[in-house]
């Protein structure tokens, strides 16, 4: 008797869903199976609390929502399914769930019209297919806990389809995608830092016809309905004016870690079949050094303590060009202390000091170039303002000469006053 009466009561609330004729502005699916929320849920008779789990949705090609979730029931799991249409006038839902005997039960069925708190359907079996299909029905539990604040961000990723190089003329197609844990708002794609697509979805597709020749770069920033914001990685990618290879190109800079007080050599060379052309060099984006042959140097700066970019390009005699990528570099603040290091040559050789000059790496990275001295009239040098630490002093010169220094380098520790006769022989 119990089971026909549940029948019944099932049956007038189906028809009641599907056949209400006042159709109201209804509230959106995602917020009515929101993460978190719970149901009581009676499948053909046996009562317990669904829980939904969380999970991830989007907008359909017409506008609607598909979303997908894990949830609990009977301290089983299982998963839900649903589906608005593009003028959220249905709201289908399909449960998976586990009875506590272990019998698995898919329960399919619509969200009512007139309100967000029921939801109810017809049971199948899967591992029972031929018996008769049950019942099922879902009321939504009043929450009894305070709403939690959302402070976590989107996961947020980019990639371009093929590969990063391109020719003038070329289309590019870059997709942009995110994860929440609630529920995304939209995702902003940007390329050489212009916003150039908006969607208001968990994904978002940008493409354009490539027109501007050299490095590019593109990203991401997805937003959840929270506030919260999460950015993506930057590619880039390169453009170039025809098919024709390059020229290949090798840079580096001298010191390979300059502070502020020092000078900065740029330095490329370039090879082609064709011959070179000219090497530009480029710092934060301006053109300091055009050379209509195939090795370039640039001496610059000081620069201040910071991020320092330069690139540089090549053209061939036939028409190639070659982009190179933006190189960041680090010029790090040079610390004044109160330590001090001097010292002289002698020896055999020490008439030509003159000739070479001390090397300073340091304190305690005897990798991080400091500065550099040449010795004085009277075979002397001395670097001050010191901070206390290790330093690697080393001898060299640029002289082609058979005279060298011994020992070639010595390692000192600075304990906040002066360190003198350092000193090095010439022979």
């Amino acid at each position: 008797m119990k089971k026909i009466c549940l029948m019944v009561f099932l049956s007038i609330s189906l028809l009641f869903l599907i056949f209400s004729s006042q159709v109201k502005a209804r509230t959106e699916i995602y917020n009515i199976l929101a993460k978190g929320s719970k149901w009581v849920l009676n499948v053909d008779g046996e009562v317990g609390i669904l829980e939904l789990l969380g999970g991830r949705g989007g907008r359909t090609r017409d506008g609607g929502w598909e979303m997908a979730m894990d949830i609990r029931w009977q301290n089983n799991p299982g998963t839900l399914k649903a589906w608005a249409d593009g003028r959220n006038i249905e709201q289908r839902v399909v449960l998976n769930v586990q009875r506590k005997n272990g019998l698995k039960v898919t329960c399919e069925g619509y969200i009512a019209q007139e309100t967000d708190k029921f939801m109810a359907g017809i049971t199948k079996h899967p591992a029972r297919p031929r018996d008769i299909k049950g019942a099922w029905y879902a009321i939504k539990k009043k929450s009894l806990t305070p709403r939690v604040v959302d402070t976590e961000s989107p996961k947020t990723s980019i990639e371009v389809e093929g590969i990063l190089v391109f020719t003038r003329g070329d289309r590019i197609k870059i997709r942009a995608s995110a994860e929440d844990n609630v529920k995304v708002a939209k995702i902003n794609i940007y390329v050489d830092g212009k916003l150039v697509k908006t969607c208001k979805a968990w994904e978002c597709w940008y493409s354009e016809k490539l027109t501007q020749v050299g490095p590019h770069k593109c990203w991401a920033v997805a937003e959840d309905t929270s506030g919260n914001k999460g950015r993506s990685k930057t590619l880039e990618f390169m453009v170039h004016p025809t098919a024709k290879p390059g020229p290949a190109l090798t840079t580096k800079i001298q010191p390979y870690h300059p502070n502020s007080q020092d000078k900065i050599k740029f330095i490329a060379k370039a090879s082609h079949p064709s011959g070179v052309k000219s090497i530009t060099i480029f710092i934060n984006n301006r053109p300091v050094k055009t050379c209509n042959q195939n090795h370039c140097e640039y001496q610059g700066g000081p620069y201040p303590a910071g991020k320092l970019v330069w690139r540089v390009s090549a053209k061939s005699r036939d028409g190639g060009v070659t982009y190179g990528y933006d190189n960041t570099l680090e010029i790090k603040p040079l610390e004044i202390g109160k330590c001090s290091i001097s010292g002289k040559v002698y020896g055999a050789g020490a008439d030509a000091a003159r000739v070479f000059f001390v090397i300073l790496y340091g304190p305690n990275d005897l990798n991080l170039h400091r500065e550099t001295k040449h010795f004085d009239a009277n075979g002397r040098y001395r670097f001050t303002g010191l901070p206390n630490g290790r330093y690697l002093l080393v001898v060299d010169t640029r002289a082609d000469i058979a005279i060298g220094p011994h020992p070639s380098r010595r390692v000192i520790e600075c304990r906040g006053g002066p360190v003198s006769n350092v000193d090095f022989e010439l022979k």
